[in-house]
Protein backbone atom coordinates (compact mmCIF):
# COMPACT_ATOMS: atom_id res chain seq x y z
CA UNK A 1 0.00 0.00 0.00
CA UNK A 2 1.36 3.42 -0.99
CA UNK A 3 0.94 6.52 1.15
CA UNK A 4 -1.30 9.04 -0.63
CA UNK A 5 0.68 11.91 0.82
CA UNK A 6 4.28 11.04 -0.09
CA UNK A 7 3.96 7.82 -2.13
CA UNK A 8 6.07 5.70 0.22
CA UNK A 9 5.08 2.01 0.17
CA UNK A 10 4.58 0.29 3.50
CA UNK A 11 2.41 -1.63 5.94
CA UNK A 12 0.54 -0.57 9.05
CA UNK A 13 -1.85 2.25 9.88
CA UNK A 14 0.62 5.11 9.46
CA UNK A 15 3.24 5.97 6.84
CA UNK A 16 6.77 5.39 8.12
CA UNK A 17 8.02 8.41 6.17
CA UNK A 18 5.51 11.25 6.70
CA UNK A 19 3.20 9.90 9.41
CA UNK A 20 -0.10 10.23 7.53
CA UNK A 21 -2.66 7.47 7.97
CA UNK A 22 -2.37 4.87 5.23
CA UNK A 23 -6.14 4.27 5.09
CA UNK A 24 -6.85 7.86 3.94
CA UNK A 25 -9.54 7.57 1.29
CA UNK A 26 -12.26 9.48 -0.49
CA UNK A 27 -14.00 12.04 1.68
CA UNK A 28 -17.52 11.22 2.84
CA UNK A 29 -19.98 13.10 5.03
CA UNK A 30 -19.25 10.99 8.18
CA UNK A 31 -15.51 11.56 7.72
CA UNK A 32 -16.03 15.31 7.25
CA UNK A 33 -18.28 15.55 10.33
CA UNK A 34 -15.74 13.65 12.41
CA UNK A 35 -13.03 16.01 11.22
CA UNK A 36 -15.25 18.97 12.10
CA UNK A 37 -15.86 17.78 15.65
CA UNK A 38 -12.30 16.70 16.44
CA UNK A 39 -10.09 19.22 14.64
CA UNK A 40 -11.96 22.50 14.37
CA UNK A 41 -9.97 24.30 17.08
CA UNK A 42 -6.60 22.65 16.48
CA UNK A 43 -3.83 24.81 15.08
CA UNK A 44 -1.76 22.38 13.08
CA UNK A 45 1.31 22.52 10.87
CA UNK A 46 0.92 23.73 7.32
CA UNK A 47 -0.99 26.92 8.08
CA UNK A 48 1.13 29.36 6.05
CA UNK A 49 1.77 26.76 3.37
CA UNK A 50 -1.99 26.34 2.94
CA UNK A 51 -2.57 30.11 2.72
CA UNK A 52 0.17 30.42 0.10
CA UNK A 53 -1.08 27.42 -1.89
CA UNK A 54 -4.62 28.79 -2.00
CA UNK A 55 -3.28 32.01 -3.49
CA UNK A 56 -0.91 30.57 -6.10
CA UNK A 57 -2.38 27.14 -6.98
CA UNK A 58 -5.82 26.79 -5.37
CA UNK A 59 -7.24 24.12 -7.67
CA UNK A 60 -4.21 21.83 -7.43
CA UNK A 61 -4.01 22.24 -3.68
CA UNK A 62 -7.65 21.30 -3.09
CA UNK A 63 -7.40 18.48 -5.62
CA UNK A 64 -4.44 17.05 -3.67
CA UNK A 65 -6.34 17.33 -0.40
CA UNK A 66 -9.40 15.55 -1.76
CA UNK A 67 -7.29 12.83 -3.34
CA UNK A 68 -5.65 12.02 0.00
CA UNK A 69 -2.59 14.25 0.29
CA UNK A 70 -3.67 15.95 3.52
CA UNK A 71 -0.66 15.94 5.81
CA UNK A 72 0.87 19.24 4.55
CA UNK A 73 -2.35 21.24 4.73
CA UNK A 74 -4.31 23.07 7.40
CA UNK A 75 -7.73 21.50 8.02
CA UNK A 76 -10.55 23.10 5.99
CA UNK A 77 -12.97 23.76 8.86
CA UNK A 78 -10.22 25.13 11.09
CA UNK A 79 -9.28 27.35 8.15
CA UNK A 80 -12.72 28.89 7.67
CA UNK A 81 -13.24 29.38 11.42
CA UNK A 82 -9.83 31.00 11.88
CA UNK A 83 -10.17 33.52 9.06
CA UNK A 84 -13.85 34.27 9.69
CA UNK A 85 -12.93 35.06 13.30
CA UNK A 86 -9.94 37.09 12.13
CA UNK A 87 -12.15 39.12 9.78
CA UNK A 88 -14.68 39.75 12.56
CA UNK A 89 -11.94 40.92 14.96
CA UNK A 90 -10.39 43.22 12.34
CA UNK A 91 -13.76 44.92 11.73
CA UNK A 92 -14.27 45.46 15.46
CA UNK A 93 -10.74 46.77 16.03
CA UNK A 94 -10.94 49.37 13.26
CA UNK A 95 -14.58 50.21 13.95
CA UNK A 96 -16.01 48.90 10.70
CA UNK A 97 -19.02 46.63 10.24
CA UNK A 98 -19.32 43.24 8.61
CA UNK A 99 -21.82 42.66 5.80
CA UNK A 100 -23.99 40.88 8.38
CA UNK A 101 -24.00 43.96 10.63
CA UNK A 102 -25.08 46.10 7.67
CA UNK A 103 -27.86 43.66 6.82
CA UNK A 104 -29.07 43.67 10.43
CA UNK A 105 -29.10 47.47 10.52
CA UNK A 106 -31.07 47.69 7.29
CA UNK A 107 -33.57 45.06 8.43
CA UNK A 108 -34.07 46.75 11.81
CA UNK A 109 -34.73 50.17 10.27
CA UNK A 110 -36.85 48.97 7.37
CA UNK A 111 -38.84 46.18 9.00
CA UNK A 112 -41.97 46.23 11.11
CA UNK A 113 -41.99 46.30 14.91
CA UNK A 114 -44.14 43.22 15.38
CA UNK A 115 -43.22 40.48 17.83
CA UNK A 116 -42.19 38.21 14.96
CA UNK A 117 -39.94 40.91 13.49
CA UNK A 118 -38.35 41.46 16.90
CA UNK A 119 -37.58 37.75 17.16
CA UNK A 120 -35.96 37.80 13.71
CA UNK A 121 -33.85 40.84 14.64
CA UNK A 122 -32.77 39.07 17.83
CA UNK A 123 -31.75 36.00 15.83
CA UNK A 124 -29.86 38.10 13.26
CA UNK A 125 -28.14 39.93 16.10
CA UNK A 126 -26.84 36.59 17.41
CA UNK A 127 -25.59 35.72 13.93
CA UNK A 128 -23.83 39.09 13.65
CA UNK A 129 -22.15 38.69 17.04
CA UNK A 130 -21.07 35.14 16.24
CA UNK A 131 -19.82 35.74 12.73
CA UNK A 132 -17.45 32.76 12.55
CA UNK A 133 -20.18 30.32 13.56
CA UNK A 134 -22.61 31.97 11.15
CA UNK A 135 -20.15 31.43 8.31
CA UNK A 136 -19.87 27.79 9.30
CA UNK A 137 -23.66 27.42 9.45
CA UNK A 138 -24.01 28.90 5.95
CA UNK A 139 -21.37 26.56 4.57
CA UNK A 140 -23.82 23.67 3.92
CA UNK A 141 -26.02 26.06 1.90
CA UNK A 142 -23.09 27.18 -0.27
CA UNK A 143 -22.09 23.55 -0.72
CA UNK A 144 -25.55 22.51 -1.88
CA UNK A 145 -25.43 25.29 -4.47
CA UNK A 146 -21.99 24.30 -5.80
CA UNK A 147 -22.95 20.61 -5.75
CA UNK A 148 -25.97 21.37 -7.94
CA UNK A 149 -23.98 23.72 -10.20
CA UNK A 150 -21.29 21.08 -10.83
CA UNK A 151 -23.42 17.96 -10.64
CA UNK A 152 -21.55 16.31 -13.51
CA UNK A 153 -18.17 16.72 -11.81
CA UNK A 154 -18.62 13.52 -9.81
CA UNK A 155 -17.59 15.23 -6.56
CA UNK A 156 -19.77 14.37 -3.58
CA UNK A 157 -21.33 16.75 -1.06
CA UNK A 158 -18.58 16.26 1.52
CA UNK A 159 -15.97 17.29 -1.04
CA UNK A 160 -17.93 20.44 -1.81
CA UNK A 161 -17.97 21.25 1.92
CA UNK A 162 -14.18 21.13 1.90
CA UNK A 163 -13.98 23.17 -1.33
CA UNK A 164 -16.22 25.92 0.03
CA UNK A 165 -14.45 25.97 3.40
CA UNK A 166 -11.19 26.86 1.73
CA UNK A 167 -12.78 29.37 -0.69
CA UNK A 168 -14.74 31.15 2.06
CA UNK A 169 -11.70 31.27 4.33
CA UNK A 170 -9.65 32.78 1.53
CA UNK A 171 -12.33 35.38 0.81
CA UNK A 172 -12.21 36.39 4.49
CA UNK A 173 -8.52 37.21 3.98
CA UNK A 174 -9.45 39.60 1.15
CA UNK A 175 -12.15 41.26 3.26
CA UNK A 176 -9.81 41.62 6.26
CA UNK A 177 -7.09 43.21 4.16
CA UNK A 178 -9.40 45.80 2.61
CA UNK A 179 -11.13 46.59 5.90
CA UNK A 180 -7.73 47.39 7.39
CA UNK A 181 -6.69 49.28 4.25
CA UNK A 182 -9.86 51.39 4.37
CA UNK A 183 -8.94 52.30 7.94
CA UNK A 184 -5.56 53.61 6.75
CA UNK A 185 -6.61 55.12 3.41
CA UNK A 186 -9.86 56.99 2.80
CA UNK A 187 -11.50 55.51 -0.28
CA UNK A 188 -15.23 55.81 -0.92
CA UNK A 189 -15.61 52.61 -2.90
CA UNK A 190 -13.27 50.39 -0.88
CA UNK A 191 -16.04 47.95 0.10
CA UNK A 192 -17.11 47.49 -3.51
CA UNK A 193 -13.50 46.96 -4.55
CA UNK A 194 -12.99 44.35 -1.82
CA UNK A 195 -16.20 42.58 -2.81
CA UNK A 196 -15.23 42.63 -6.48
CA UNK A 197 -11.78 41.22 -5.79
CA UNK A 198 -13.14 38.42 -3.60
CA UNK A 199 -15.67 37.56 -6.29
CA UNK A 200 -12.82 37.60 -8.76
CA UNK A 201 -11.11 34.96 -6.67
CA UNK A 202 -14.33 32.98 -6.59
CA UNK A 203 -15.05 33.21 -10.32
CA UNK A 204 -12.07 34.36 -12.42
CA UNK A 205 -9.35 32.24 -10.79
CA UNK A 206 -11.67 29.24 -10.44
CA UNK A 207 -12.20 29.19 -14.19
CA UNK A 208 -8.47 28.62 -14.47
CA UNK A 209 -8.23 26.22 -11.54
CA UNK A 210 -11.40 25.13 -9.74
CA UNK A 211 -13.47 24.30 -12.79
CA UNK A 212 -10.72 22.04 -14.09
CA UNK A 213 -10.39 20.58 -10.62
CA UNK A 214 -14.10 19.83 -10.43
CA UNK A 215 -13.93 18.14 -13.82
CA UNK A 216 -10.95 16.10 -12.64
CA UNK A 217 -8.78 17.57 -15.39
CA UNK A 218 -6.20 19.32 -13.24
CA UNK A 219 -2.80 19.24 -14.91
CA UNK A 220 0.28 18.91 -12.75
Amino acid sequence: MKCKNCGTPGEGNYCSNCGQRTDTGKLSLPVVLQDLSSNIFQVERGFFYTVKSLFVRPGNMIHEYLEGKRKPYFRPFSYIIFFSTFYFLVTKIVGESTWLDDFLTGFSHGGSHSERATEIVSMLDWFAKNYAYTTLLLLPVFSVASRISFLKSGRNYAEHLVLNSYITGQQAIFYSFFVFLSYLVEFEYMEFFAFGLSMGYLWVIPYGYFIDFLRKEVAY
